[in-house]
């Protein structure tokens, strides 16, 4: 029996268990490829390849052309170009070229424009694929869609730089025009502000439109009054009126016809060529400022409830800023009715004084011719102490128009030669009857002479207001007033024994109408250290303090002896 050759029997036939197990590979790999493919739809609004061999490339799925409306021819040769915004091309192309040259993945940020015109901002992706040689056989990647998430950066970026524009000005014309400039062109072609003033009447504050061209028609536009009607439909009446919203993603011609105050409004309108509007108030502490208005006219979007919240926010900041100007304006109004105030009311006062101060000289002179009578020394007392209180009352008032000149800007010191020496003996010898009265030891110190250049009324009147301050604060402790030099400047140094002031309090004292005590217990304005700082620094020197509580306090007064 004989048994044929090895290999003249036909090869034997897998097994079926194998040739199943390989379909179920095959067809789970293609499941999974199209589940891989589904998930790139999802995450990914366009995925892409580029076959490096072959020499081309196309998108691996059709959402480029849906997304984008380019044809696949079109998309060759770096046609996807043509697509991205102008200012985002050049840098794509070097993030692609520098990826292509260091054979590494990529990442970068670019605008495409979708189908319909408008531009969004896609994040795009790339990353080599290599063969076995280490070269780059094919690119595959994605662009996702971060339209959203680079408008909410853009928008929170928009704000806080809106935010620290609005804080650095005080002026509320001012705060209306920067909001109105950056919001166009970045979220609006035209952007009107409307105001709501404090005695009811409205205005067109501000018209701003992106195109140069339209300069004339914004003028128009500004000179369209928004008063409203008796039932407001205008948005920007509405918002003026009733502090309401309005949003319009799509207007229409029989919208402009239903809003339009007259015939010339509703042509105004029409030339604008608006596309979408929205109108928010602007509101601060419960009222209305005002209405702030974006118009869409020459790109393909349209204004949504998320574009809405944005301008709310946007215009609460610049109500905010908007109302704090109105605050500080208010503000300053009444300081200036304060200090005219005071300024009429000093003249007035010190007019009856100068007859008044006549009547007493002449009374003290009548006391004098009958040195005999009985009644000469108690009528000489009494006019004294009514000369006492008058220039007490004339100092008082010309503080006053000394506070209203300093505000006004007129304060002006008239510089001479004098001894600052002498001048410190004269006023010391004025007080020394005062401090005698109120058994306050006092002493003076003054070298012979110290020449030098100031206002000689006006350094009297700061050693007036210094030694009038220990006197009050420091009766029956002694008291010294020391004049020195150490070349260069003065230094005048008041020192009394009495209350102290506490260190937080200090400040205050050197500020208009400030005080470290109560009022009830000691009286004046509170303008003398105020008005001492003021001519001490005008004279180019300046005043400090020394004090505990209990414990006294000292005033230093620095003057230069050689005026810059």
């Amino acid at each position: 029996m004989t048994s044929a050759p090895p290999d003249s029997h036909p090869p034997a036939a897998p097994p079926s268990t194998d040739v199943e197990a390989l379909r179920r590979e095959v067809a789970t790999l293609r499941e999974e490829s199209s589940r891989l493919r589904r998930m790139l739809d999802t995450a990914a609004r366009i995925a892409w390849s580029h076959d490096v061999r072959a020499g081309g490339g196309e998108p691996v799925a059709p959402a480029w052309q849906a997304f984008t409306g380019q044809s696949l021819e079109a998309f060759g040769n770096q046609g996807w170009l043509t697509v991205l915004h102008p200012d985002d091309r050049a840098g794509a192309l070097a993030s692609w070229a520098d990826a292509v040259a260091a054979k590494r993945s990529f990442s970068t940020r670019y605008r495409v424009r979708r189908a319909d015109g408008v531009y969004v901002w896609m994040l795009a992706k790339g990353t080599p694929v290599l063969g076995p040689d280490g070269e780059v056989q094919e690119w595959v990647g994605t662009c996702s869609d971060i339209q959203d998430q680079c408008l909410r950066e853009e928008r929170a970026a928009f704000l806080a730089r809106a935010g620290e524009l609005f804080s650095s000005s005080l002026d509320a014309a001012a705060t209306l025009a920067t909001l109105a400039n950056l919001s166009v062109p970045a979220h609006a072609d035209w952007c009107l502000v409307d105001l709501l003033h404090e005695d009811g009447h409205f205005e067109r504050s501000q018209v701003v439109t992106a195109d140069p061209a339209q300069l004339p028609l914004a003028n128009t536009v500004r000179g369209l009054s928004p008063v409203p009607r008796d039932q407001p439909v205008y948005p920007p009446s509405v918002a003026l009126t009733t502090g309401r919203s309005t949003l319009v993603p799509e207007v229409t011609a029989p919208l402009l016809e239903a809003v339009a105050q007259d015939a010339n409004h509703l042509a105004t309108m029409h030339q604008v060529g608006m596309r979408s509007l929205l109108t928010v108030p602007l509101m601060a502490r419960g009222h209305i400022l005002g209405a702030l208005t974006f118009i869409l006219t020459r790109s393909g979007r349209h204004y949504g409830d998320e574009d809405l919240q944005f301008a709310q926010e946007l215009a609460n900041l610049a109500a905010l800023a908007v109302d704090n100007a109105r605050l500080l304006q208010g503000a300053r109004d009444a300081i200036r009715l304060r200090d005219e105030f005071l300024s009429v009311a000093s003249h007035e006062l010190k007019t009856p004084l100068t007859p008044l101060s006549l009547k007493l000289q002449v009374l003290s002179r009548a006391v004098r011719a009958h040195p005999d009578s009985p009644l000469a020394p108690v009528i000489e007392a009494h006019v004294e102490t009514g000369h006492r209180q008058v220039r007490r009352l004339t100092e008082l008032m010309n503080d006053l128009l000394d506070v209203s000149r300093i505000s006004a800007g007129t304060f002006r010191l008239q510089r001479e030669a004098m001894d600052v020496a002498a001048l410190v003996r004269e006023v010391s010898a004025r007080f020394a009857p005062r401090f005698a009265l109120e058994h306050c030891p006092f002493t003076v110190e003054a070298p012979e002479s110290v020449p030098g250049c100031f206002d000689r009324p006006r350094l009297a009147q700061v050693l007036d207001h210094l030694l009038d301050n220990a006197l009050k604060y420091g009766a029956g402790t002694p008291v010294s007033l020391t004049l020195t030099t150490d070349g260069a400047a003065a230094r005048i140094r008041v020192r009394d024994g009495g209350i102290g002031i506490a260190p937080e309090q200090r400040s205050r004292l050197f500020e208009r109408y400030g005080r470290a005590v109560s009022e009830r217990h000691y009286g004046g304005l509170g303008l003398g250290l105020y008005l001492t700082r003021t001519i001490v620094e005008a004279e180019g020197g300046r005043v400090s303090l020394e004090s505990r509580p209990g414990e006294g306090a000292e005033f230093e007064v620095m003057l230069p002896l050689q005026q810059a």
